[in-house]
């Protein structure tokens, strides 16, 4: 059976045209926004008799404690795995340890390539990393490192996007693809 058939018998659906992404009916692929919320916008306060922020609002939402795991990772339903979407919030010890893994092309301008495609599957094994973290690990601008390294190594099969339906997204987020054993 092709793909397609399964479609029009309702055993899958799919998103989008060309590249489509197939998923079980009534399974729902998860965007940025689902697991993040919507990107913020700074805007100028409308009327000039407006302060910037309310004095009543917290600086954050007490909620957002409840979503990390005790390491600083953001839980979400939507996804099998914790994503690493802030370096700050993270304990220590991660921390230190992702930091250490990407050592080599933290501290050095130029490495090998096949050194930084090592320390990018490491450090997304067993968890999501967003691609401004990955990029402020190894000390590289986000686009180029989406570029000309995570691209490829997603249609190598060697990493997956935790947000399929917008690849390209700022706030994709990737992990290792545990190579299956026969």
């Amino acid at each position: 059976m092709t793909l397609q058939h399964l479609t029009q018998v309702n055993l899958l659906k799919s998103t989008g045209g060309r590249g489509a992404m197939y998923h079980l009916p009534g399974e729902a692929i998860p965007t940025p926004d689902d697991v993040f919320g919507p990107v913020p916008r700074i805007s100028a306060p409308s009327s000039p008799n407006l302060a910037a922020s309310s004095p009543n609002l917290g600086s954050s939402s007490p909620n957002l404690a409840e979503n990390r795991d005790p390491e600083g990772c953001l839980v979400s339903e939507q996804l099998s795995l914790p994503v690493v979407d802030d370096l700050e919030p993270l304990s220590e010890a991660l921390r230190s340890r992702l930091e250490e893994m990407a050592s080599e092309p933290r501290t050095k301008g130029k490495v090998d390539r096949q050194v930084l495609i090592n320390v990018v599957l490491q450090l997304c094994e067993g968890r999501f990393v967003t691609l401004r973290c990955l990029a402020e690990l190894v000390k590289r601008k986000p686009d180029t490192l989406r570029d000309q390294y995570l691209k490829t190594l997603v249609l190598q099969q060697q990493l997956s996007l935790a947000f399929p339906k917008t690849p390209n997204h700022e706030r994709q987020a990737y992990t290792t693809v545990k190579p299956s054993t026969p």
